[in-house]
């Protein structure tokens, strides 16, 4: 059996695999432009159409990013792709950057460990891309290529935080802006706060507040999911969405966490209610739920995601040599996903050795039973057994040599810079 391997390899090459993006390097004002919410399904769908053979999405408060895999679309496409979905100027594709290849691998690794994270190790990223898988394979965009990248990304992520311990004394962006109004009022001990918004963040929050001794008050778009809430935190109080604005004026602290595409306080409605008194708002929404014109007004303190990043980046100092453990775990899991990447060329042929070797395993079994009088059915299928493991072995040596030969002479290193700019 004749295998010709060297000169049909060059189809697959890791550089296809690619990404466009924006993260929380942009201000948030740009970032809130392209933040991909419910219409997920429908881009997929759409970028399928223009060509692209695999995709992945993931949209968070402080990213959005296109995973894909394609032979003949560039990033430069994608970036434009940004543009005209958004309906931006053209001259936003200087915040989008691009990588390709094996520096996507390392991005995404780095991404699912919390190292590209505000708030460095934090848990809510890891299952932001969990998510971003489950919907692109819901929507059958996703493949071989990016399913795997992404699980093993997954598995990285869970294991860093287990193994390093981060996840002991990792935090959210909840923790560090209950952290951060702390720091503003120096004591929040019977201070009156409402919480705007009860998905994880908002939950993370209100925990966070009532551990300190705040007295919260909830309100919800769907009424019943913050009465299910009180179920759970009976310390809550549930404000009808509606009477929002007349709690705001009222409060001393406002966290607002919804993923409303659209500002969920408006200046106008708010100015006609506010009396004049002290309050701090921290908007940790994107897009973000409160009017910047807010902030206009004296006595009100407005505050964004982007304002909570000095605190995070104390955070982030403090766990320096974990986050040095965790870049060991990347390099290595990186170097075991090209590998990987390399194999999945010659598995037509690895195919091909495994159909040889069990065609053989029938073709003597039968010879051989045929010449054998008396033996009994259990004999005959221990013979088949036998020969099967023979064949399996011989067969798992022949692709073993198969694959030691693909990965010693494609090799591809690893020192490159991880993003390229501006592509």
């Amino acid at each position: 059996m004749k295998f010709t391997i060297r000169k049909k390899l060059v189809c697959m090459d890791i550089n296809n695999i690619k990404m466009v993006g924006i993260d929380q390097s942009i201000p948030i004002e740009i970032r809130e432009k392209v933040s991909f919410n419910r219409d997920i399904a429908d881009v997929l769908q759409e970028l399928k159409n223009d060509g692209l053979d695999e995709i992945v999405i993931l949209s968070t408060c402080h990213r959005s990013e296109v995973y894909f895999y394609s032979e003949s679309i560039g990033l430069e496409e994608i970036k434009k792709f940004y543009v005209e979905h958004f309906k931006l100027e053209d001259d936003f594709k200087h915040y989008l950057y691009g990588i390709s290849g094996i520096k996507v691998v390392e991005h995404i690794f780095r991404v699912a460990c919390g190292l590209e994270s505000m708030v460095v190790g934090e848990d809510q990223i890891l299952g932001q891309v969990k998510d971003a898988l489950n919907i692109s394979q819901i929507n059958k965009a996703s493949g071989k290529i990016l399913n795997k990248l992404f699980r093993d990304a997954i598995t990285l992520g869970k294991k860093a935080r287990t193994d390093t311990g981060i996840k002991n004394f990792s935090s959210s962006i909840s923790h560090i802006a209950v952290k951060f109004i702390q720091d503003v009022f120096k004591d929040i001990k019977g201070k009156k706060a409402f919480v705007i918004g009860t998905g994880e963040m908002g939950e993370i929050a209100i925990k966070n507040l009532i551990a300190k001794g705040v007295n919260v008050c909830v309100s919800n778009r769907t009424h019943s999911r913050a009465q299910n809430l009180k179920e759970e935190i009976p310390e809550i109080d549930v404000v009808p969405y509606e009477d929002k604005y007349e709690q705001i004026a009222k409060s001393d602290i406002v966290i607002s966490a919804t993923n409303a595409p659209h500002y969920t306080v408006c200046y106008d409605r708010f100015i006609n209610v506010y009396d004049g008194k002290r309050i701090c708002m921290v908007d940790i929404a994107l897009p973000r739920d409160i009017d910047p014109k807010i902030a206009e007004i004296d006595g009100v303190s407005l505050y964004t995601i982007d304002d909570l990043r000095k605190t995070a980046e104390e955070n982030r100092k403090k766990r320096i040599d974990v986050i040095k453990d965790i870049e060991k775990m990347i390099f290595d899991k990186k170097a075991e996903f090209n590998d990987w990447f390399k194999t999945i060329k010659i598995e037509p042929y690895i195919k091909k050795v495994n159909i040889y070797s069990h065609n053989i395993c029938d073709i003597e079994f039968e010879r051989l039973v045929n010449k054998l009088e008396g033996a009994t059915e259990r004999d005959k299928e221990n013979i088949r057994i036998s020969l099967k493991r023979v064949a399996d072995k011989m067969s798992n040596m022949m692709i073993s040599h198969i694959k030691k030969d693909v990965l010693m002479n494609d090799d591809i290193s690893f020192n490159e810079d991880r993003r390229e700019e501006n592509i």
